[in-house]
């Protein structure tokens, strides 16, 4: 099995396991006797543990390892899955975890496969690499939800671990791609990287955008149970928008390997935006399909072609802290948008995440413009 097979691989189950708690932890939160306004806290602390660990992560695959922080982080991610078996405080505990592995695994495989990828078909190797984080998220949250109302949220729990162990020993396995390691302190690779206009765009658009989901995924769950649609609807609505960004992540990796990457992702905003707005028109199912749809399109064309863009203005040696520093811009998102959410919440109720949704894209989507007017 060639190293980037293996890490494609890797990464679907990865990405897989993170897919199986979106739309249990929500509703699993409130069976324990969370409010609202604490569900968006505790789901805020894995994008917490992201934006804390990232910098040393980053820092680490540019410095010490790209092979050392992936184990490290998919080992944090499976033991998420056995403290989530626990009491409230484990469970708390398991998400703080799970926040970890993504800021360990997440940045050093991108910067693996990167340095893996052949120069003229890094959109090829990157898009497939999406499509694969997007069919594990897909398969991950459909079956999630379709196993909580089959075996309790202790079964997905446990899927959760069985799915990664795995992978261990095939990572150790991998060559080591640093090839020159950086001296330094971790914070001097971070300001290089953010002295890279094409790093600065694409990092703002994913912070903005993971806003935004990261409120749909923390907060539409209770909307649809509460209208009395059961879990199993919840998986499908998510598990059909990351079908749709799964079939176009490969065509959009080919597509921004002959294009502008920042105009194949401007593409990718508008779409997603105009979703947001039809899901804020018609909510619930089958109507919130359509709005799936273009979100799902926007999602899976914004994403290879942002990827692609920091691969292509970074240099080689700065690709762990320019991939953590983007990667930490989903943290960064998550944190900021299922608190503001949650307050909104609890006193006006859920059908405030609509408007909020559509907004924070629009406004995301502006700035990205003013951001990104030199390299458009």
């Amino acid at each position: 099995m060639s190293p980037i097979l293996r890490l494609h691989l890797a990464t679907f189950f990865f990405f897989l396991a993170y897919g199986l708690t979106v739309p249990v932890l929500p509703l699993y939160l409130k069976n324990l006797g969370l409010a609202p306004e604490w569900i968006g806290w505790a789901v805020a602390l894995m994008p917490l543990a992201g934006l804390l660990l990232r910098p040393w992560g980053g820092w680490a695959a540019d410095a010490w390892s790209r092979k050392g922080p992936a184990l490290l982080g998919l080992f944090a991610s499976i033991l998420s899955g056995v403290f989530y078996l626990g009491p409230l405080p484990l469970v708390l505990a398991g998400r703080f975890l799970q926040g970890m592995g993504m800021a360990l695994f997440a940045p050093s495989t991108l910067a693996q496969t990167s340095d893996l990828a052949p120069k003229d078909a890094v959109g090829r190797v990157m898009g497939t690499r999406n499509l694969l984080i997007g069919l594990g998220v897909m398969l991950g949250t459909a079956a999630g939800g379709a196993l909580l109302d089959l075996a309790g949220p202790r079964g997905v729990f446990l899927l959760l671990v069985l799915v990664q162990a795995p992978w261990i020993p095939l990572l150790l396995g991998l060559p080591e791609t640093l090839e020159r390691p950086q001296a330094g302190r971790w914070w001097q690779g971070f300001a290089a990287a953010l002295g890279i206009a094409g790093v600065r765009a694409a990092t703002w658009a994913n912070t903005g955008f993971a806003a935004v989901f990261s409120v749909l995924q923390a907060f539409y769950p209770l909307f649809l149970v509460h209208h009395g649609l059961p879990a199993s609807w919840v998986g499908a609505f998510f598990g059909y928008y990351s079908l749709v960004s799964v079939l176009a992540r490969l065509p959009a990796g080919i597509l921004v390997d002959r294009k502008n990457p920042y105009r194949v992702a401007l593409f990718g905003f508008l779409s997603a935006t105009t979703g947001l707005f039809l899901l804020w028109l018609w909510p619930l199912p089958l109507p919130a399909f359509f709005g799936g749809t273009l979100m799902g399109l926007g999602a899976g064309v914004y994403l290879p072609a942002n990827i692609v863009a920091v691969t292509k203005a970074t240099p080689p040696q700065l690709r762990g802290s320019a991939f953590s520093l983007f990667t930490a811009s989903w943290d960064a998102g998550g944190l900021l948008g299922p608190p503001v959410a949650g307050l909104l919440v609890g006193r006006l109720g859920e059908a405030t995440i609509f408007p909020l949704a559509f907004a924070g894209a629009v406004l995301t989507t502006l700035v990205y413009l003013r951001i990104a007017r030199r390299v458009l």
